[in-house]
């Protein structure tokens, strides 16, 4: 909804794990027509994904993969709309994000699974992926327990996510 029902637009998609099951992309492929890649480390979902998706999942290692020579050879440019970053633990969570090319890709909107109320332990770790995204220029537009969703200001202004998030919950 951030992008405004947006047809044809691009994602990454770090820990696809089922094709459909708990998917934040499935949407944007099947009725929104976004092309995008996915990434998932167990080779038995890669291949139930890639029979049941149009677009490709790899199997890779979230912490090693080279994420630009995915994207380039997938053609999805410079900026991608959507970057969804879910995997265990939060410790690979971090490094995945640290792992991203930065310098070369934004991303419009990011969900980033960090299930601090889960383990003790997430929370802090939640605090430093904050803190990255917050130096990457990033703006924290809604929180919750499991995630966080973020936007790029500078591509989205302020006013136009402002009318699908509620503030008090910041």
């Amino acid at each position: 909804s951030v992008l405004d029902g947006k047809e044809n637009g691009t994602y990454l998609e770090i820990g696809a794990a089922e094709p459909y099951w708990l998917s934040n992309t499935v949407i944007l492929e099947k009725q929104f027509g976004w092309k995008g890649i996915s990434i998932e480390l167990e080779q038995g979902k890669v291949d139930f994904f890639n029979r049941e998706r149009s677009n490709y999942c790899y199997c890779s290692n979230a912490l090693t993969a080279n994420y630009l020579i995915m994207i380039n050879a997938n053609k999805l440019g410079d900026t991608i709309d959507y970057l969804s970053v879910d995997i265990e633990p939060p410790e690979n969570t971090y490094a995945a994000l640290r792992a991203l090319p930065h310098d070369k890709v934004k991303f419009r909107v990011i969900t980033f699974e960090h299930d601090a109320n889960m383990y003790w332990r997430n929370a802090a770790m939640r605090d430093v992926q904050r803190e990255i995204l917050d130096s990457l220029g990033y703006s924290l537009v809604v929180r919750t327990e499991h995630e966080d969703w973020w936007v790029d200001s500078k591509v989205i202004p302020l006013s136009e996510y402002r009318r699908y998030f509620r503030w008090d919950h910041l």
